[in-house]
């Protein structure tokens, strides 16, 4: 389930809460860091477990060997940190968010919900990051994991800008999507 909600504490903020099946696919980008200083492939194998959970071990190594790619190169070319919550969180950040979005709108090539994603991370070469995001979502598609993109006006409702509307954003149990009601 992801739901978002307004946080009392700062005003205008969101808070995300993630499907137990994303948290695997997010604590690879989280995982980043420490494999940064570490340099150590054993911190990216929770994540490769966790995904296993819910796809074939061959599809979830697939899938954390394209999001390390991603992460990487998303992280190159955004030169600032990316805002993550701890790793096995189930709360996302905007920027967490953000990348979930990328991925689940990049299948089938660049949409206007990916590019906007792909812009709010602040990323310049947006179309190489929605066609390695695509990839990622090609394999998350051979297992159960699936990412329902929200439209664009939901998108920058959740952001905290366009027109304001309230949101329920809820999941089945057998498979990882976004499902947007008004």
């Amino acid at each position: 389930m992801v739901e978002a909600f307004a946080s009392s504490a700062t005003p205008g903020s969101v808070a995300f809460l993630l499907h137990p099946s994303m948290v695997p696919v997010i604590d690879v980008f989280r995982s980043l860091s420490s494999l940064e200083d570490q340099y150590d492939l054993a911190l990216l194998d929770g994540p490769e477990q966790g995904l296993a959970a819910f796809t074939r071990p061959e599809t979830a190594k697939a899938i954390v060997s394209d999001a390390l790619l991603l992460a990487f190169s998303m992280t190159r070319q955004r030169g600032k940190p990316f805002l993550y919550r701890p790793v096995g969180s189930r709360h996302g950040s905007m920027d967490e968010y953000c990348l979930l979005t990328l991925i689940g709108s990049s299948r089938g090539g660049a949409s206007d919900v990916a590019q906007e994603a792909a812009a709010l991370l602040e990323i310049a070469s947006r179309d190489f990051m929605v066609s390695l995001a695509g990839e990622i979502v090609r394999q998350m598609d051979l297992g159960t994991l699936v990412f329902e993109r929200p439209s664009l006006p939901e998108f920058r409702a959740l952001m905290g800008y366009g027109p304001t509307e309230e949101v329920l954003v809820e999941s089945m149990m057998d498979k990882a999507e976004f499902n947007f009601r008004n």
